[in-house]
Order: C-alpha cells, then structure tokens, then sequence
C-alpha cells in the first residue's frame, strides 16, 4: 500500500452524485466500472436514484444525496437536457451548491447536444475538450479520460477539505490535464 492509499483510507470518502436520463442508464453503467477503481481505493462513493429501495420516498431522497453530495457528475446528452428533472431541477440545485462552494460540478459528455448554450456551458467538460463519450472510436477511451478527470477533481477536493477551502476554489479543466 503507497503513501497516498494509506492517507486516502483515513480520509473520509467524497460523495459523488450521479444525475443522469434514465435512457443513458447503459452509458452510466459503463462510466461506474471505470469509476470503480476510485471506487475500491475508497476516494469516492458513488450513488444515483437506481440505488434506491423499495418504498423509499423518491424525490425527498435525491434531494438530500444531492445537498449532501461533494461532486456531481452531470452526464449530459440530448435525454438529459431534455428531461425536467434533470435539467430543472437536479442541474439547478447542482449548479447553486457550485456557485457557493458547496460542491463540484462536472459534466459529463454522453452524447452529442448543444451544451455550450446551457447553464453548465460555463463549466470545463469531461472527456477531453467536451467532446461526447459516444463520438469517440473507443469508448472505453473515452470512460477512461472521465475517470481520470474525476480522480483528479476527488483529489483536489481531499486536499481542499483538509485545508478548508471551498470545493470550486480551484480551476481544473476536467479532461484536459492542465
């Protein structure tokens, strides 16, 4: 075990909330298992509605993961924007707790759709230069590059949280490895 998975185990994990349109749930799924490393070395936990149980109350329930979350993943296509409820209100709630510092928002770019004209327009996008997980000839290429983005984006929260500064304190271009 290295120097930084032992200081990583003592540290609390981030919460990471995972908004997305029921009809990326496949693409979501691929992003979890490219996720999972960071998973496994307890960096971050991660959680979206499908994890809910059975008589759970719905929107109460997603309210609260997502007040309480310290990185959102946006995971943006033409179903996302499309939907209400993602756009209105998980993107709104996402969006304010982001221009407080209450949290991180970064988009994920699942398919092809006119982002750049939408609120998260102003936020630097995953995967590299915002180009869509679905354009590229490899996805797992493309997963890749979002993983290492959100790696990178938990890392500098940790570092943040134990030094008390706000979690959008920092510029990252998510993607772009500056």
């Amino acid at each position: 075990m290295t120097r930084r998975q032992r200081t990583r185990c003592s540290d609390p994990q981030l919460d990471v909330f995972v908004s997305y349109a029921h009809r990326d749930e496949k693409l979501r799924q691929e992003l979890e298992k490219h996720l999972s490393p960071l998973v496994r070395s307890e960096l971050i936990a991660t959680w979206y509605d499908a994890r809910l149980g059975a008589g759970t109350e719905l929107y109460p329930e997603i309210r609260r993961r997502l007040s309480t979350a310290d990185l959102i993943l946006l995971l943006i296509s033409p179903d996302f924007i499309n939907s209400d409820f993602c756009y209105r209100r998980e993107m709104r709630i996402a969006l304010q707790r982001h221009a407080k510092g209450q949290a991180r928002v970064v988009p994920v770019i699942l398919r092809p759709v006119d982002w750049l004209t939408t609120p998260i327009g102003k936020l630097l996008a995953t995967p590299k230069n915002g180009r869509p997980v679905t354009t590229w000839q490899r996805r797992d290429d493309a997963l890749l590059d979002v993983a290492t983005s959100v790696r990178r984006v938990a890392e500098e929260l940790q570092s943040a949280r134990t030094s008390s500064q706000p979690v959008n304190g920092t510029v990252t271009r998510a993607g772009s490895g500056t």
